[in-house]
């Protein structure tokens, strides 16, 4: 079966690698807008960021930092401040919504119309976009090394992705020293969105050699790296265990993903919450009736994560990190389905990958069971 991969350039992994973020700049460029969270945006760390471009004949400037979900209303604001300034670099230092929202203002920069416009179809992506520097300061979407940006449509009432192969970032820097003093909870959720990517890329039905290899070794990564960071969050080591698993799963998802993503941005839009949320309290579950319905799918997952129960296994690393893997603590109720089921159908993402077709009624059998109470 024929398929493509994409990948950054280079991926610089390691404590300290931070440092190389200018250099990388430099190189592709000669104008940056750096894109950070509340945390990082006015820091120490990112005034000698911009001290080491300048050294370099980098011309560079912060944008207003991202401090929500990724909206398509963001990223337009962000693609005219990064027009207006000339930018030719985009640089991105933290999670998940910092990095999907300068992926997709990148985009932007260098393509006419609004953000809306690839989001529902109307326009197709023709030129390249700016080039990217990508830092990740959570282990938890691995849109650093991905062609995707999922943005929420708040006037349309969707969560959907942009997707372009072009859109990969150029670089990629897996630095621990960024991750280390994010908060057990945290490092939990994102870690569990990394695993989602990992065990539903492994088990798609459009898996590849390439894809399935990937999401067993991210898997390893953070089974292993994940304990270990909730025992002792200054372990460089095992933050950057969880990093690469979360890498790895980035590259792997390219083949599709599974249930835990088809009805996760629906139950976000209807409850509110964090997606990574949305998918821990959804996993387990998926994984207990794909199993059901199709026995020893996950063996090869078992292996690669040394346990003999993938759910129950989960389950347990969620509570290690103080989640409960159901959405009734978010306020969502059985009765809330029809409200999901219809923003899920606006959305229909990866129904056709998960291992077992994610009819209505599978979903609404996921749906409720993590809804219980």
């Amino acid at each position: 079966m024929p398929f493509e991969i994409t990948s950054p350039d280079i991926i610089h992994c390691g404590a300290g690698k931070f440092s190389l973020i200018a250099n990388e700049t430099a190189r592709l460029g000669t104008r940056a807008v750096v894109v950070t969270g509340r945390r990082l945006h006015d820091s120490d760390r990112i005034n000698c960021l911009l001290e080491d471009l300048a050294d370099r004949g980098v011309s560079a400037v912060c944008s207003e930092p991202v401090t929500d979900e990724p909206t398509v209303e963001r990223v337009d604001d962000l693609a005219v401040f990064a027009r207006d300034y000339g930018a030719d670099v985009m640089v991105a230092i933290g999670g998940g919504s910092v990095m999907d929202t300068a992926k997709a203002a990148a985009m932007m920069c260098r393509n006419e119309g609004i953000t809306e416009d690839y989001q529902l179809k109307r326009r197709e992506i023709i030129n390249p976009p700016i080039a990217q520097v990508f830092a990740p300061t959570t282990a938890g979407t691995g849109s650093e090394v991905t062609r995707v940006s999922v943005l929420t449509n708040n006037a349309q009432q969707i969560k959907r992705s942009i997707a372009h192969p072009q859109m990969t970032p150029d670089v990629a820097v897996l630095d621990p020293e960024l991750t280390a003093s994010c908060p057990p909870y945290l490092t939990t959720l994102t870690a569990m969105d990394a695993l989602s990517h990992a065990i539903e890329s492994a088990v798609s039905r459009n898996a590849n050699a390439y894809t399935r290899t990937m999401g067993l070794a991210a898997i390893e990564q953070i089974s292993n790296g994940l304990p270990a960071c909730l025992r002792d969050p200054n372990d460089l080591d095992a933050r950057l265990a969880c990093l690469l698993g979360s890498c790895f799963a980035g590259l792997a998802m390219q083949a599709g993903l599974g249930a835990s993503h088809s009805l996760a941005p629906a139950v976000c839009i209807v409850g509110g919450m964090r997606h990574s949320e949305a998918v821990a309290a959804l996993l387990p579950h998926v994984i207990a009736l794909n199993e059901r319905r199709e026995p020893g799918i996950y063996d090869e997952v078992k292996r690669a994560m040394g346990a003999d129960d993938t759910a129950a296994h989960i389950e347990h690393l969620c509570k290690m990190g103080g989640f409960d893997n159901n959405l009734s603590q978010f306020g969502l109720k059985a009765s809330d389905w029809p409200a999901v089921r219809e923003a899920m159908n606006r959305y229909g993402s990866h129904r056709q990958t998960n291992p077992i077709e994610v009819t209505d009624d599978y979903a609404r059998e996921i749906y409720e069971r993590a809804a219980r109470r």
